[in-house]
């Protein structure tokens, strides 16, 4: 091969990293022809990389130009295994077999013309220039991406799982790259038929690369994207539980009696985040209610309005507002001031469910481990709110 040979070993690993969660898969289930169409496709990507990396070795033991021809068969029967894959996500089971026999004798078909035409007009592998088979290679390819990319584009509207359809997206996308590089490849050759030099194999090699990345993640997506979302969440969870820890741990300290666990005051990473955050806003709700009797309106109203005054957005003064008068309340206790034997009737704003809820008590969190103004609500014991930090 020509070029650096870096980017293929790279796209090599990752399609065998692929390859091999597939097949695993795929042990699990071995009745089910998509997932051996989809391992049939990463194989044979696979392949025909290998092969492009070991393109003057293999030419150097058989004496003809024979690695690029092994690369050629391996991408024509990724394409083909990856229409199998889109015709039975696609269809039912009896017209998926119908056509799938279509394909399979559509690959024969053009593998056999190939041969023919390689053994007919054998390349030279030092000319640098198309072998005339490759006439066959463009026009197979380029057949079977247009049909596998109208399909992803047809199925894409109908299905409502959103990695599935990302993952068809991106197959698309592929396709389209793939039928630029097959351009590119076509112009090359018409212009090597007519006399000219080896042209554009940069652009090529790079429609090339492009072209395997995107239809191995347009392949990957739609497995690991549920993966993905999990643990995208899980880590959303840690931090957000990890910024209500001020508010959680002084309401706790004011009055731990609401907790139904003792705090754990490390910053450890937590398998059952889900489960904790949910009882971390309900404790925090709890321990508010607990200091209602402590809380003075007044103090909330004015945090409010100074919160107005240094220029922030109506929501972070509102959670000022409710941070200080938390900050208050709690001081308020711990100074053994006298409950208020009339408690306003509500804890404060709060969400519609829980993600909005999350969102809220975050604002009043921030508000109350970082505002002056809320540290100034809790004058008569400041240091009760300075040391609890997000």
């Amino acid at each position: 091969m020509t070029g650096p040979a870096l980017p293929y070993v790279i796209v090599a690993i990752v399609l065998l990293t692929g390859l091999a969660q597939k097949v695993y898969g795929l042990l699990k289930r071995r009745d089910d022809p998509s997932r051996r169409a989809v391992c049939v496709c990463l194989a044979g990507l696979f392949a025909a990389t290998v092969a492009q990396l070991a393109t003057p070795a293999i030419d150097a033991a058989t004496g003809m130009a024979l690695g690029e021809a092994v690369s050629d068969a391996g991408a024509m029967t990724a394409a083909c295994a990856g229409r199998l894959f889109m015709i039975r996500i696609r269809y039912s089971a009896p017209i998926a077999r119908e056509r799938s026999r279509r394909c399979y004798a559509g690959l024969a078909v053009a593998l056999s013309a190939a041969a023919l035409l390689f053994l007919a007009f054998p390349p030279d592998p030092d000319s640098g220039r198309d072998p005339v088979y490759f006439a066959v290679y463009i026009g197979y390819v380029a057949f079977t991406l247009c049909v596998v990319g109208r399909i992803c584009l047809d199925y894409s509207l109908l299905t409502g799982d959103a990695w599935l359809r990302t993952g068809l997206w991106v197959l698309g996308a592929g396709t389209l790259a793939g039928l630029g590089f097959l351009a590119v490849k076509a112009v090359q050759l018409t212009a090597e038929l007519f006399g000219a030099p080896p042209l554009l194999d940069a652009p090529a090699q790079v429609l090339e690369l492009v072209t395997e990345s995107l239809l191995l993640l347009g392949v990957i997506l739609p497995g690991w994207g549920g993966r993905l979302g999990v643990a995208v969440r899980w880590l959303a969870d840690h931090r957000t539980y990890h910024v209500l820890r001020p508010l959680w741990l002084a309401l706790y300290d004011a009055g731990p009696e609401f907790a139904l666990m003792p705090p754990d005051r490390s910053r450890r990473w937590h398998r059952d985040i889900g489960f904790l955050l949910y009882r971390q806003v309900i404790e925090i709700r709890d321990g508010q209610l607990a200091l209602r009797p402590y809380a003075d309106p007044g103090i909330s109203g004015r945090a409010r309005d100074e919160g107005r005054r240094a220029g922030l957005s109506p929501e972070a003064a509102r959670a000022t507002g409710e941070a200080a008068g938390i900050a208050a309340g709690i001081a308020a206790k711990a100074a053994g001031l006298p409950p208020n034997p009339d408690p306003p009737t509500a804890a404060g704003d709060g969400g519609r469910d829980l993600g909005t809820e999350l969102a809220w008590l975050c604002e009043v969190s921030r508000a109350f481990a970082g505002s002056p103004i809320v540290a100034a609500a809790a004058a008569t014991n400041p240091s009760r709110i300075g040391r609890y930090t997000v």
